[in-house]
């Protein structure tokens, strides 16, 4: 049960006293908090109303029943489950038409939805993706609940020499070869990501830019030889929805045992672990002898707002101790803030 809000204070420490503490801290788990510091105007409206505004490349009126009759938000739970109605009537021989249909409305929807608040990788300063990678370079792991391609660019601005993704051959994720390098830090994508796709056969690949299109112009677009593929995206509902289906994610899977067998100290930016990430929360207290220091964003939050992030967080979180430090003053706020 969350403490009362009145009996917590709302002060914070700065990132600095904590290390001046505890000096060590190998595992980072990240929000959608990164994104909007990298960006200030990037929010995270919800996909599923985007698209369902009137207007070119939304959801017709029959995709919007879809989601409607599954009582869900989330794409890829709809996308899911016409794949599975196209492998059924093609397996008695039928017609999918009508299911390939619904099926490329609702993900060129997805695609113009995504596309529409996007930030454009041109407009993020580069010596702000860098400052990101590095501060993912001297982690253990990373873990990140972000879909948007922010992350994946920072590790590219440093280069993969002490950075994976545990995607190998063909950019493809086997679950039979899935451990990291010991020389090299995971990047670990819990809810999917937008270059994350999950072909017809149920394999999880990652998409790469081409001569012909970035990565954001892909999103949305069928895969080449594979009409069933589609978007990895767990972008809405619930907390036990968005458990359901990552445990029917081989690549989704794999990444949430990770997070559950990480047993050192953990620093949470950007996520305040809300009730929609209840399963992020259970994770996490597989090992509750472990520190862990989570960021609150100061700027623009009254103190009743801050005791109340912070007595959510001490009725749910087991950590020894849980720490409560100001996001503007992490390496992640300042360089981001700064451009690096």
């Amino acid at each position: 049960m969350a403490l009362e809000s009145h009996q917590i204070d709302a002060s914070l420490l700065t990132w600095q006293e904590v290390t001046a503490e505890y000096d060590e801290w190998s595992g980072l788990l990240l929000g959608n908090g990164l994104s909007r510091s990298v960006c200030g105007d990037f929010g995270y409206p919800s996909l599923f109303e985007k698209a369902r505004q009137d207007g070119e490349g939304s959801l017709t009126d029959d995709d919007r029943r879809l989601f409607e009759t599954l009582d869900t938000k989330n794409f890829e739970r709809v996308l899911a489950e016409l794949a599975g109605a196209i492998r059924i009537a093609e397996a008695l021989e039928k017609d999918p038409g009508a299911y390939l249909d619904r099926y490329r409305s609702i993900q060129q929807a997805l695609g113009s939805a995504v596309q529409s608040v996007h930030v454009d990788f041109f407009d993020i300063p580069k010596p702000a993706l860098q400052a990101i990678g590095r501060v993912f370079q001297d982690q253990a792991y990373v873990f990140t609940t972000s879909y948007d391609l922010i992350v994946y660019w920072a590790m590219g601005a440093v280069g993969y020499e002490r950075l994976c993704d545990c995607f190998w051959d063909d950019y493809c994720f086997d679950p039979a070869d899935s451990e990291p390098p010991k020389e090299k830090t995971p990047v670990y994508f819990l809810h999917g990501a937008l270059h994350l796709m999950v072909m017809g056969s149920g394999v999880t690949r990652k998409r790469v830019n081409t001569s012909l299109q970035n990565l954001l112009e892909q999103f949305g677009r069928p895969l080449d030889g594979d009409e069933q593929a589609r978007p990895l995206l767990i972008t809405e509902g619930s907390s036990q929805h968005k458990l359901l289906a990552i445990e029917g994610n081989g690549y989704l899977s794999d990444a949430l045992n990770r997070l559950r067998r990480f047993k050192d100290d953990l620093v949470v930016f950007g996520s305040e672990l809300g009730k929609q990430d209840q399963h992020l929360v259970e994770a996490l207290n597989r090992n509750p002898k472990r520190r862990v220091a989570v960021s609150v964003q100061r700027e623009g939050r009254s103190a009743g707002e801050i005791r109340a992030i912070k007595a959510n967080l001490l009725g749910g979180l087991d950590a020894a101790p849980l720490l409560f430090f100001d996001a503007a003053t992490h390496p992640l706020g300042r360089l981001v803030r700064s451009g690096g």
